[in-house]
This record gives structure tokens, sequence and C-alpha cells, in this order.
């Protein structure tokens, strides 16, 4: 719920808001400590003579996530300890845990284009994505360390149609960003009319928390699709480019969920396959088609009668 900021990192901070409201670090609540703002992060006296987890996870930084990937001053008595005017102590850095390197392989689906971007437009957009990937991950204390492209693959219509219907079954659809018209009916010509474009994410990262790169890639953009079409068309326009004036929405998702369409019918007529081998008798059941030879036994029962009698009779 995130009721109050505890800097500090004491219980006397929340004070105010009940008996039953203590201080807790890394809740994931994302206000910010003004710069210039004293952190000091001592623990409540009390008569165990330990550090608290805060005291040992301060250190000096231009920002939190700054002071994340250095951890090279410590500060545990608060922003005294740093030298540098142009940094602040930050608590909870999780500098006692090594760094860990995140890896998302992500698909991002442009609608609208029919044809692929050049070297020049994947240029603008790789930098839009890499800016969107940064500041929605920095929430998270994750740091954007690149955004490379992959493969480029012209997306129909049908297709699009499919991925929203599954993406809907299997309750991933938050955010739907594309509208699909027009591709109910079955002999409705398929144009290609997206383009997807495989990327690799990769980031810094001190846990706890655990963490899925791949949410966090998905969200950036799902979350905001307009905002990213405007920013890729603004930048398109001062560059000179003409491509993303044709996007119309974009969304992501991870690489590994991405599902191939299953067919919707069999492509062939079934086959007529023998149950059994043929047998040396005449079969009770008729055969499927007349043969090309006189059968050895009659189709039916002969009725015989013995008559008796004279000439005359």
């Amino acid at each position: 719920s995130c009721p109050k900021h505890c800097p500090s990192g004491t219980d006397a901070e929340c004070a105010n808001l009940g008996e039953n409201y203590e201080c807790y670090y890394l809740t994931g609540c994302t206000e910010e400590t003004p710069q210039g703002d004293l952190v000091h992060v001592g623990a409540d006296d009390d008569d165990s003579g330990q550090s608290s987890p805060l005291i040992m996870n301060s250190y000096c930084g231009q920002s939190w996530l700054h002071a994340i990937l250095s951890c090279t001053d410590e500060c545990p008595n608060g922003n005294d300890e740093c030298t540098d005017p142009n940094e602040s102590c930050f608590a909870a850095t999780n500098c006692n845990v090594p760094l860990e390197q995140l890896v998302s392989e992500l698909v991002s689906t442009l609608q609208g284009p029919d044809t692929i971007m050049d070297l020049v437009d994947a240029g603008i957009f790789e930098g839009t994505l890499f800016d969107t990937f940064a500041a929605f991950a920095a929430e998270y204390g994750v740091v954007i360390g690149g955004v490379n492209l992959g493969d480029q693959v012209l997306v129909d219509r049908r297709e699009l149609k499919h991925r929203m219907n599954h993406r809907a079954l299997m309750g991933h659809d938050r955010y739907l960003n594309f509208d699909i018209r027009n591709v109910t009916q079955r002999m409705l010509p398929s144009g290609s009319s997206a383009v997807d474009v495989s990327m690799v994410v990769t980031g810094d990262y001190r846990p706890p928390p655990y963490i899925d790169l791949n949410v966090i890639a998905e969200d950036s953009i799902n979350r905001n699709g307009a905002k990213v079409v405007s920013t890729l068309r603004e930048r398109g326009a001062r560059a000179g480019r003409d491509f993303f004036s044709r996007v119309e929405g974009i969304e992501a998702v991870a690489k590994v969920d991405l599902t191939r369409r299953p067919t919707e019918a069999p492509t062939y007529e079934p086959t007529v396959s023998l149950i059994a081998p043929p047998t040396g008798f005449p079969s009770a059941m008729p055969t499927y088609f007349p043969s090309g030879t006189p059968s050895t036994a009659p189709s039916r029962p002969l009725d015989q009668v013995i008559m008796t009698g004279s000439r005359e009779d």
C-alpha cells in the first residue's frame, strides 16, 4: 500500500499510522528520495548490538540505480559520508549480493507496415525501445544495458487475429494495443500488415527480490503502446523517415510465449484403409465397389424343389 516513506529505517517514523505499522525495506514502492535530503538509516536502539540490513546496504551515488551498480562508497550514517557533492546516500542497494545480468528474448510487433525496416529505421526503433525499457525498468531497480535487434518477419492479419485470440484464451490480454478487423471471413485475402522484430534485451540487477525481465520488457511496451508509437512517429519525422507514419500499434511478447498457429482443418482428405488382411472365404458384407471377376459362390441361396407324379399329372 506504501502509505508513508520511512527513509531512516526506524519504526518511529510510522508511529502516526498506528501500532501495527513498522518500517520495511525492499518494498517495491517507487517513491524516490529527494536529492540532498538526509537518508539516515540507523536502527532503533536495542540490545542486539547488530546493524540493520539498511545500514549494511547504504551507498553513495548520483541516483539509487547508480548506487546499486557502483557500490563504491558506503554511507551507514547518511549523506555526511558522501564526499562527492553530486551524490547522496541511498538505502536498500543490495550491495551485499552479487550483481546479476538479466536477459530477455522478445518479439515486438509493429502493426501497419507492409515492409521491413532498413538500417536507419531500425536504429530509430532500437533507440526508442531502449529509452522505453530503461525508464520502466528503473522503477524495479534494473539498469538496462542494451537492446539488440534481430530478424524481421512480415506477418499477415489472420496471424495477428489468431495471436489475439490465443492471448485472450490464456488470460494474457491485459494490454491489447491492436484492433484487428476484416479477418473473420475465411476466404478474405490476407496481405502483410505487420512486422515481427526479434530482439534481445539485457540488464543488470541486484536481487532480492528475483524478477523476470521478460515481464518488465513486455509491460514497458504493452502498457505504453500509444506513447511508444507517438515517440516513434516523432523521431522518424525529425529524421525525415516515413516508415513509422504507417505504424498503427505496437505490442511485445516474450519469444518463449509466441506459439505457432495450429491448423484449423485437415490438409488432405482422410484415406480409407483396410481393417484386416483379406480372408479366404466370402465376406458377409458387400464390398464398396463391384469386383472385376465373377464370384465363385452364389450371392444368395438357391431354392430347390423336388416334385413327384406321373406324366399325366
